[in-house]
């Protein structure tokens, strides 16, 4: 009874908060900074509570609550994340305050009702609202060898992913577009373990912009959108480099628009970086898989 009425009033308050930001984002992304710590707070604070009788470990930067059929993978996942820790961290030059919450889920169903998806999501990791969750490898790793296990986690696994895009929500304080968290999320996964999601085979075109910000999910073709992401986030750090990319990050944490922050920052507008984007980065020649 009392875990119904707080999961109601917690609806209904983010439900306010996501009303009141879409008529005031009309004009200024101030909306998204201020209220950024006043939703993550309640994210935080309903998931842990949400998952206060599950088992425990903290590390230094991480604190990881899983089920008793994951206490011997438990571990692993916990030194994964504080091995994507530094490096990652390094390359945003960004930092997060006080210890991140991990939820290590033991099979794709219990993830995927916390966001009401159909149980056949294939979703590895979601960041959101401040915690990271992650689904445990013994779910989707084909092996019982605990090395090999390891080793899959950490090259192909979620974690490094789903890091990145906790230090672009706090960096940018919540005021970026979906393709540039999920391009930048690609680019240091990249950088950290190598891993890249497959291309697009028969992809004609690039999709705009606002397509790419306001309607991500429901795009038709999912690893264009991906792809196109990553290639955005690596045009933008090849041609004005990866300091420009953390002044852009600055700019919209401190409520700046993504216009405003790419004039001030890379000489050109939105739509100027996008025109030049389809001009240089061809699509047929990303269509299929790197």
């Amino acid at each position: 009874m009392f875990q119904h009425w707080w999961q109601a009033i917690i609806a209904i308050y983010l439900a306010m908060l996501v009303v009141t930001g879409v008529i005031l984002a009309r004009t200024t992304a101030l909306p998204r900074t201020l209220s950024y710590s006043l939703v993550r707070q309640v994210v935080t604070g309903h998931t842990a509570w949400q998952t206060r009788n599950w088992l425990e470990i903290d590390s230094t930067h991480f604190r990881l609550r899983y089920r008793p059929e994951d206490a011997a993978i438990a571990p692993l996942v916990l030194e994964t994340a504080e091995e994507a820790y530094g490096p990652a961290g390094a390359m945003l030059q960004y930092e997060p305050q006080g210890k991140t919450l991990i939820i290590l889920y033991p099979d794709r169903e219990s993830l995927a009702r916390q966001f009401g998806w159909a149980a056949s999501e294939s979703a590895m990791g979601v960041y959101w609202g401040g915690v990271i969750r992650v689904l445990s490898p013994y779910d989707w790793v084909a092996s019982q060898d605990p090395g090999e296990i390891a080793g899959i986690f950490a090259a192909s696994g979620p974690m490094a992913h789903e890091l990145t895009h906790l230090l672009v929500d706090e960096k940018a304080r919540g005021n970026y577009p979906r393709w540039l968290t999920e391009g930048i999320a690609q680019y240091v996964e990249k950088e950290l373990t190598g891993f890249t999601m497959p291309g697009s085979p028969g992809a004609t075109g690039w999709y705009p912009l606002k397509a790419m910000d306001y309607g991500f999910d429901s795009l038709p073709d999912q690893a264009l959108a991906y792809r196109q992401s990553f290639l955005m986030v690596e045009y933008l750090v090849e041609r004005w480099g990866l300091p420009a990319l953390h002044q852009v990050l600055e700019r919209l944490g401190q409520g700046a628009t993504l216009d405003r922050a790419f004039q001030e920052v890379l000489g050109t507008s939105s739509a100027g970086f996008e025109g030049a984007f389809a001009r240089e980065i061809p699509v047929s020649k990303f269509s299929q898989s790197l």
